[in-house]
Formats: C-alpha cells, structure tokens, sequence
C-alpha cells in the first residue's frame, strides 16, 4: 500500500471511529494510539490524515498536546448551522447563475449516486458524496471565498450531524437518510437558473438538518 494510500485509509479510519461515536467532543485523538488501532508501523499516515481534519475545521490542535474533536452546545450549533444557510444559500444562489451544463450534470450524478450509496446503508461513503455535494455546489459558484468558508462550516457542522444526526446515530440508517430529495431539489432549481429557489433551498436543507438535531444536543 503507497503512501498516499495510506493516508485515505487512516483518514476513512479516523472519520469511521467518529461516525460510530467511539470519540466524544473534548476527545484527543493521539497519533500513537490510532496507528496501534489501525496496524499501521508508521504514524506518519495518521498525522497527515488529522492535519487534513484539522485544516478543514473538524477538529482542533492544542500545542503539545493534539487533536480533538472541539466542544459542541447548542449555543455553537445555532451559530454555525446559520451561518451555514448563509453562506451556502448564497453560493447556490451563484451556482444557479454561473454554472455550466457540465457543472449541473456533475451534481444530477452526484445526487443519482448519492441515493444509491445511502439505500445501501453505507454511510462512511454517503458522508463522502455528501460533502462532495456542497462542495462542487461552492465550486461551480466560482467565488472562492464562499467556497472556502462553506467548506469550513460544513466540517464543523458535520460533528454536530455524526454525533446527533439520525444520519449516522440511528440503527435504521436508511430509514433516516433524507438528504438526497432535498439535493435533487436543489439541483432541479440550479439547473433551472432559478437563483433565488435555489438559496432557499439550500437554506431550507441546512435549517431542516439542524432542526432535526437541535434537541438531541
């Protein structure tokens, strides 16, 4: 297994462990022990895949002493699942403006494998096209600073949504994986140009996934 092999294994290794709740937030996620956990001889492939966690704001770093996986409230949840329907309505709105043919049949793909992948309760793969949603949704907006902020409240919401969201928490994963009506919507509004749906969609879907997990904090 190369390098960069091992790097994606670790990191779908750290982010398994998490989704199953086996961290808590306040947790610190040491290099040592993971390696141990995961087989791996050398730790450099676990420090690499945490400082990607931390330079997407998943986790935090305390001098000398690691990773962990930041405190949560309610108070912070609010906070960041708004300014995520800011931001990210925002960059649909420009996804609906700027993007190209090919940009809206990337997403009608995403979204087509996205439900296949959540049907079959796979969720470390889900997780993935999730995030490769909004983020090509950032992308395709062609404002790299709404991109780069959107990328960054995705990840810190996303503890919120492992560690309470019936996504991931719930025995019936299926059952409770809503995201891609909600993302076929969306799609259908960029693809239609319709701006001004599309930011309400998206901020509709990220209120609706808040809602969900607000009183499980």
């Amino acid at each position: 297994m190369g390098k960069e092999n091992l790097e994606e294994y670790a990191y779908n290794a750290i982010v398994r462990l998490i989704q199953a709740n086996h961290f808590k937030p306040g947790d610190f996620l040491l290099e040592t022990e993971l390696s141990d956990l995961f087989g791996l001889k050398s730790r450099t492939p676990v420090r690499h895949a945490l400082g990607q966690l931390v330079a997407k704001g998943f986790l935090e770093k305390k001098k000398k002493k690691g990773c962990y996986i930041p405190p949560v409230s309610a108070e912070d949840a609010r906070h960041v699942f708004y300014a995520r329907e800011i931001v990210e309505g925002s960059s649909a709105y420009c996804a609906a403006r700027q993007a190209t043919p090919e940009d809206i049949a990337d997403l009608r793909a995403i979204v087509a494998l996205e439900a296949q992948i959540g049907g079959s309760g796979n969720k470390l793969d889900y997780s993935k096209l999730n995030e490769r949603f909004h983020a090509t949704i950032g992308r395709i907006g062609r404002n790299a600073y709404l991109a780069r902020y959107s990328e960054h409240l995705f990840w810190r919401s996303t503890i919120y949504v492992f560690l309470f969201g019936g996504y991931y928490t719930q025995p019936d994963f299926v059952r409770h994986m809503l995201s891609p009506p909600q993302h076929i919507g969306i799609v259908d509004a960029i693809g239609n140009r319709a701006a001004e749906t599309a930011r309400d969609l998206m901020a509709h879907h990220v209120r609706f996934t808040f809602e969900r997990i607000f009183n499980l904090i």
